[in-house]
């Protein structure tokens, strides 16, 4: 069905459309978006020249729409931002779980001052010593070794600065200290656009919950489309100033005016096909049921999510990130006939006289 909604036309309108779209999103996403449209929108209200945020935030509502028709990779996008895998949370929870932590007491205090006047390397003071390098290279590791998964960034394969900073320069010489110290920053600069930052405890378990298909219902269960309010007198429209059919097909090329009904574009237009022999069902588009949802959406998020723990013992930071073996389900009981005579792994059943003998 085509979008039965009238076309936004001003920036009020088309911030209640942005707000309406994000009531039909999963719960996972729908609070970080609803709060993102409305900070994105008091940020901009203001603006002199609004035509570039007007346009963004067309694009957005577009991508809205197909995530809500059922396009599982922009729905999945959705879902990345709002559990911090990508966008703004990511550098916030970036910010917040790997930097480093101040000092306890008062003796950790003084210890550390007497460390960064001991150390050559506190003689810069910069963006690096508020970072917590030990647990940045941990998850860094730990990242590289998933590289096979379907993560949304994956991580170099070379962690150890001393690895990848060169001691000599061309010359043969050793380098500056200056010198050293930008190339390890750039280094490290590296590594972070790419890490995902960890989640907390409790919204990591509670992905977990909602992967294992072990949550409440309602989680997977999606609005459905509210009726559209019909107006109860048409518009008076000026026939004069409503170009005739024939008008774009003159000004534009066909390329232009096939494209929204094509099958890429027809969850982000709208468009129908008029011919019901037309190009086809939309490219990417899917039925989001619960196992989809799950499989899908929760899933992959919980699978490109760690979580980090300090050893008292040891004082290394153990990263474990999100995964769930699929489990093979039991036969009927009219099925168990063919299983018989088998063990679990598929191999007949020996008597235990044989058994003993093979074993002697």
């Amino acid at each position: 069905m085509p979008l039965q909604i009238p076309h936004p036309n001003t920036p009020l309108h088309l911030y209640r459309h942005l707000l309406r779209e994000a009531t039909y999103l999963p719960a996972l996403c729908r609070p970080w978006v609803t709060s993102r449209i409305k900070a994105r929108y008091r940020d901009c209200q203001y603006k002199k020249d609004a035509k570039r945020y007007i346009k963004d935030a067309h694009h957005h509502l577009r991508n809205f729409r197909s995530a809500n028709d059922g396009n599982v990779k922009r729905l999945l996008r959705l879902c990345y931002m709002a559990t911090g895998r990508a966008g703004k949370r990511r550098r916030l929870l970036g910010k917040s779980e790997l930097s480093s932590e101040p000092p306890a007491s008062s003796a950790e205090l003084d210890e550390k001052t007497i460390l960064s006047n001991i150390k050559n390397e506190q003689e810069f003071d910069d963006w690096i010593n508020n970072w917590d390098m030990a647990k940045v290279r941990a998850i860094a590791q730990s990242q590289t070794e998933r590289s096979d998964g379907d993560l949304p960034y994956h991580m170099c394969r070379i962690i150890d600065p001393q690895k990848v900073i060169p001691t000599e320069n061309s010359f043969g010489r050793p380098l500056s200290k200056k010198l050293a110290r930008n190339k390890l920053k750039k280094h490290w600069v590296q590594v972070l656009r790419q890490l995902l930052p960890p989640l907390p405890r409790g919204e990591w378990d509670q992905l977990g919950v909602l992967s294992r298909g072990e949550a409440n219902p309602q989680h997977y269960r999606l609005a459905s489309r509210r009726p559209v309010a019909q107006q109860i007198a048409p518009p008076d429209i000026d026939p004069s100033d409503k170009l005739p059919f024939w008008a774009n097909l003159v000004s534009k090329p066909m390329r232009m005016i096939e494209r929204p009904n094509s099958r890429k574009m027809k969850s982000l237009s709208g468009g129908e096909d008029e011919d019901p022999r037309g190009h086809g069902r939309k490219i990417g588009v899917r039925v989001l049921n619960q196992r989809k949802l799950r499989r899908g959406i929760y899933l992959p998020v919980w699978q490109a999510s760690p979580v980090v723990e300090k050893n008292l013992r040891s004082g290394k930071w153990n990263v474990t990130w999100g995964n769930h073996q699929a489990q093979i389900s039991r036969p009927r009981s009219k099925d168990l006939q063919f299983f018989q005579g088998v063990d679990q792994r598929g191999l007949p059943i020996r008597p235990a006289r044989e058994r003993k003998a093979a074993a002697t």
